[in-house]
């Protein structure tokens, strides 16, 4: 970087060169930057501070009062360093006065904090034994007449041995130098009508803002570029290409009949809601895309049957794609148990399968009408004669790309996508923005909602005497671990190996052991003796969080449930109360954050999954609720879809207009806009599909 200020001749930087290029930063260092997500000199630019320290304000030494936040410059008089206790103390000297800082397991500080260097920190300043004194500040070492980075400086994410200061100079570097090259791809018409400053700018002022004014209205433009991005993304994917037909089901056909008049039930008003929208599309020849949202146990499973019968009933085929070898048995034996008796043939397809040779025989042929596997089914050399249905279940296990592929096994087949991790309504559209939704609210006659106690470790006897109950009751059992085996590093928590070992010691409990590091063979056969009632308490780990049905278990246990998220609290909580039995879930926890308690408070209160979902989000904001990149769209850097609600309706409508007057970017102004929107879904979707 020395050579950059002083050198004669200035090298030309491109956005799109690789990090190294850049003087002082070699593999190692650009391996640490790959961590942040961090490859070329553009993904630096859009390293986004998550704060900035208003430094803009310097106070002399003599003027230090306990304040939240305050910023000194100072030179280090003397420097100590306790080794048992990895605690430096310097003091720090600027002429009128003196003050005592203190860092904690700061031990690589001490090489840059020798007595003599220059420094500014930033930070807590309180009183500690009668003196003023700082703790654990933001340190900004300088060299010789090198002037201090002051106004509201960026705080940026780190990763291994890139420190603050370091990053904060290369920044100060790269970013006026390469800022300006930013290329504008939203369309002058746009910025004005939502006074929007250039890109450009706004990249400019998201590092390094002159003041609070230019650093929202960098953000406004910033976050506005955000959701259009994905708006438009999703708007390109669902209008792939309207003008090719799909292929036309047969809601009305006589397996659908047969089947429906086979059901000891009737459908419950939310499942026939769901499935009179469904019918609608799939005798539509445009090819249906709709996301099914149902909460655990609200009968997804059989409108998905019912959709895989209209191909059927049309001379077409249809897939069930699940996330995992173990739910696509599940599945399996659930439609074999329902079509069997119709006389419609039903394999199972996985990574494992030994008879996958007659199996893609049958499926090129035609012979073959349905099939359940997992991402197997979208391996090279799997092949369909006639697809017509896809069937996606918990479609947050995979991404665009994936249902993507499936798709392109048949000529444009109807796509139908369920989960029951529900979305937040204001979230749906982006993140299924591509899919029409509809929910299936309600549960099946007979169902009870799910009683959920939270218990501290003091009380877990309490949880356990329910699971002996139970037993007792010929009912069955889950208990949850976070863990496979034992492991110091994670705080005591319990492991399901060693619980399970413990447990078998009870007279009168068979127990079983089921875990993501078994076999799958092993696996299965865990599963198959829960539901034969061979296992009367199933100890596990979040494998279980999807998908698993047995009616006859009433009672889950879960261990350490602080060390879960809503999402899969709710999911763990779904595997029991499948029956007409009332039923319990007991989270076990002493929660160390008010996150964790938080959390374990909305499960007890609530138990529809939606008000969960909202709470999630409420308490965790939404770059965790949503996991975006599983759906293959980059998701949100700076932008929030609660706080900025307005701004994402906007964007979509923008998108939505835009794409609708001109789907294939063809006017001169969209040019760059259809580069950017491009390269967004150049890794959500494979090629065939965008051309």
């Amino acid at each position: 970087m020395k050579a950059m200020r002083e050198g004669s001749q200035v090298p030309h930087y491109g956005a799109r060169d690789p990090i190294t290029k850049w003087p002082g930063i070699g593999p190692k260092r650009a391996q640490e930057f790959a961590n942040l997500g961090v490859h070329t000199l553009e993904d630096l630019l859009g390293l986004w501070p998550h704060r900035h320290e208003d430094r803009r304000v310097m106070t002399p030494l003599d003027q230090v009062h306990e304040a939240e936040l305050m910023t000194v410059q100072g030179i280090v008089q003397r420097a100590q360093y306790d080794r048992f206790r990895q605690i430096l103390r310097i003091e720090l000297s600027d002429g009128r006065g003196t003050l005592s800082v203190v860092f904690f397991h700061a031990a690589w500080l001490q090489r840059q904090l020798p007595t003599g260097q220059q420094v500014v920190l930033t930070g807590k300043v309180e009183r500690r034994a009668s003196q003023m004194t700082m703790v654990h500040p933001e340190v900004q070492t300088l060299k010789a007449g090198e002037p201090p980075l002051l106004g509201l400086v960026p705080i940026y994410p780190l990763s291994g041995s890139i420190r603050q200061g370091f990053l904060q100079r290369l920044m100060k570097e790269v970013v006026p130098r390469l800022a300006p090259q930013v290329a504008d791809p939203v369309p002058v018409a746009i910025q004005e009508r939502y006074e929007l400053i250039g890109r450009a700018q706004a990249v400019l002022y998201q590092h390094f803002p002159p003041d609070l004014t230019l650093l929202e209205a960098s953000r406004k433009r910033l976050v506005f570029d955000e959701f259009l991005r994905i708006a438009l993304a999703v708007q390109v994917m669902h209008h792939v290409d309207p003008e090719v037909a799909g292929l036309v089901q047969n809601p009305d056909g006589p397996m659908v009949k047969a089947f429906l008049a086979s059901l000891p039930f009737e459908l419950t008003p939310g499942q026939q809601k769901a499935w009179e929208t469904i019918q609608s599309d799939l005798r539509e020849p445009r090819p249906m895309a709709r996301l099914l949202q149902g909460d655990v146990g609200s009968g997804k499973t059989v409108v998905a049957i019912l959709t895989m019968l209209a191909a059927v009933d049309a001379g077409h085929q249809a897939a069930f794609m699940a996330p995992t070898e173990l739910l696509a048995e599940q599945q399996w034996q659930v439609l074999h148990r329902f079509l069997e008796p119709l006389g419609v043939p039903c394999a199972l397809l996985t990574g494992r399968d030994k008879q996958k040779a007659a199996a893609h025989e049958a499926l090129q042929q035609g012979t073959l009408p349905l099939v359940v596997g997992t991402q197997a089914l979208i391996a090279e050399g799997v092949g369909f004669s006639r697809l017509g249905v896809v069937v996606v279940d918990e479609q947050h296990r995979f991404g665009v790309k994936q249902r993507a592929r499936l798709s392109l096994k048949g000529t444009y087949p109807d796509m139908l996508v369920m989960t029951a991790t529900p979305i937040p309504r204001t979230l749906a559209l982006t993140v299924y923005g591509d899919l029409d939704v509809s929910e299936i609210t309600g549960l099946p006659p007979g169902r009870q909602p799910v009683e959920t106690v939270h218990v501290t470790h003091e009380r877990r006897k309490e949880a356990y005497t329910a699971v002996r109950q139970a037993v007792m009751r010929g009912e069955q059992a889950y208990v949850v671990c976070p863990l496979v085996q034992g492991d110091d590093e994670n705080g005591g928590a319990k492991a399901a190996v060693d619980l399970a070992r413990g447990m078998e010691k009870v007279p009168g409990w068979r127990i079983g052991l089921l875990h993501g590091k078994m076999s799958s063979g092993d696996k299965s056969e865990v599963m198959a003796r829960f539901r034969a009632h061979e296992i009367d308490v199933l100890v596990a780990t979040t494998i279980v969080e999807v998908g698993v049905d047995v009616p006859n278990a009433t009672v889950m246990v879960v261990e350490d449930a602080d060390r879960f998220g809503l999402a899969q609290l709710h999911q763990l909580r779904g595997r029991v109360g499948r029956g007409n039995k009332p039923a319990q879930c007991f989270l076990i926890a002493d929660p160390r954050t008010e996150q964790a308690r938080e959390r374990l408070q909305a499960m007890v209160q609530y138990h529809e999954g939606i008000k969960l979902a909202e709470e999630d989000l409420r308490i965790r904001g939404p770059g965790e609720v949503l996991g975006m990149r599983q759906h293959g769209i980059t998701g949100f850097q700076l932008a929030n879809p609660v706080k900025d609600l307005a701004w994402l309706q906007e964007a979509r409508q923008v998108a939505v207009k835009l794409v609708a007057d001109d789907p294939h970017f063809a006017y001169p102004e969209h040019k760059l806009l259809w580069q950017w929107v491009r390269d967004a879904l150049d890794d959500a979707m494979p090629s065939q599909v965008l051309h």
